[in-house]
């Protein structure tokens, strides 16, 4: 798989586990995209001409392949700049959605988050929190890393509008069981999933979990970045509001009034990402070329060298999640040194040509609640080998020693 991708063809000596952050490009996309630009490029929508023509064929063709990806049709996909952009718009479509409507967020309302979220799927509620008077409310975890029940069961009361929280943690790589989560929640509970980290590795049905909406980035799954993709219910799509309104949103606009498109194109302001819609497009058709489920077994194996590691090191090497079960957890794994600054830790693996992520990982709550003040990160992907995790390994040993 390596061979497939030419920034390790270009620098034969990298070690790149650092795919929880953003995913290496492979040829194929690199290349159809430069293809596009070259002999397809044109904007999309109210096109006359054949060049716009296939342009809009492109960008709808992209969200034909994710909706079969994730089991939904093609009119709940909506695409925007990154995850943490669909987060915002979401949230404040929510604080604002038409006075009638059940699920609008107000003053005394609570919107429950996992403590272990990223930063994307927390500051849009504490913002809005401020203005709207509603309260963000954090569920924790248990001493296995896994959503705390009882403590989830003591928040979820009557003033719990929204519930938002990941599938797997970008720290300890751990995936939650939305769908028994789901089974928790009232029907006049919107609920929300952020899925950046999981759909990039296994499959995915948003139809068995039932979600109102849920949240994926592009960048991390072999597309460009500046590209993220929000699934909405239909019915969804239809009552709330959006917060940005420009070419594409108005079904008609008069001096005095505008009216808005009952799809999701009125949800996709302006000129949309055309190129990244493109390269996602390729790269699903990568993806599918593999297939999700060898995607997922390639990095189960890889996943079992690094928990069999760290399990045997437990005595100087802490990591921040748990280490029992592969079939739980993706290959991303956060861990600190005894005596060790987590930056110092990262600089000695970029002196040896290793890429990791060190800091809080837009994690700070998560890191706060298990008493860290950062950590150093390794995540896999599908280009990474055996390799790749014995160099790590070396690496750290004569870190340590």
């Amino acid at each position: 798989m390596k061979s497939l991708f030419p920034i390790f063809k270009n620098n034969p000596e990298l070690v790149y586990l650092d795919s929880a952050a953003s995913s290496q490009k492979p040829q194929i996309v690199i290349d159809w995209v430069a293809d596009f630009l070259a002999n397809d490029y044109a904007n999309i929508h109210r096109w006359l001409y054949s060049l716009s023509e296939r342009s809009e064929n492109l960008y709808h063709q992209s969200k034909t392949m994710l909706s079969d990806l994730i089991h939904c049709k093609e009119s709940e996909i909506i695409y925007s700049y990154n995850s943490t952009y669909c987060f915002n718009l979401l949230a404040q479509a929510l604080v604002n959605a038409d006075s009638k409507w059940e699920k609008k967020i107000w003053h005394g309302d609570k919107v429950l988050v996992g403590i272990r979220e990223h930063h994307s799927n927390i500051l849009p509620w504490q913002t809005l929190a401020q203005t709207f008077g509603f309260i963000v409310d954090f569920i924790g975890i248990d001493e296995n890393y896994n959503i705390d029940r009882a403590d989830f069961e003591a928040k979820y009361d009557e003033s719990v509008k929204v519930v938002s929280v990941s599938h797997v943690s970008n720290v300890t790589g751990q995936i939650m069981d939305v769908k028994t989560l789901k089974s928790k929640l009232r029907d006049d509970t919107f609920f929300i999933i952020d899925w950046s980290q999981s759909v990039p590795h296994f499959p995915v049905n948003v139809q068995e979990i039932g979600c109102d909406a849920l949240i994926m980035t592009a960048h991390k799954m072999f597309a460009h970045t500046w590209l993220g993709m929000l699934y909405l219910q239909q019915k969804r799509i239809k009552e709330l509001n959006p917060m940005i309104l420009w070419w594409g949103t108005p079904k008609d606009v008069s001096t005095t009034d505008f009216s808005l498109q009952w799809n999701s194109d009125k949800r996709e302001a302006g000129t949309p990402n055309i190129v990244g819609a493109v390269s996602l497009l390729k790269a699903l058709e990568f993806i599918q070329s593999i297939g999700m489920w060898a995607i997922r077994e390639h990095e189960k194996r890889l996943t079992a060298l690094l928990i069999e590691w760290f399990r045997e090191h437990e005595d100087w090497i802490r990591v921040f999640g748990s280490l029992d079960r592969v079939e739980e957890r993706v290959g991303v794994f956060s861990f600190e040194i005894k005596g060790k600054s987590f930056n110092k830790i990262g600089e000695f693996f970029a002196n040896h040509n290793v890429c990791l992520r060190s800091g809080g990982h837009c994690a700070y709550p998560l890191h706060k609640s298990i008493n860290a003040n950062g950590s150093v990160r390794v995540s896999i992907y599908l280009y990474n080998d055996e390799q790749d995790i014995q160099s790590f390994f070396t690496v750290l040993d004569e870190l340590w020693g």
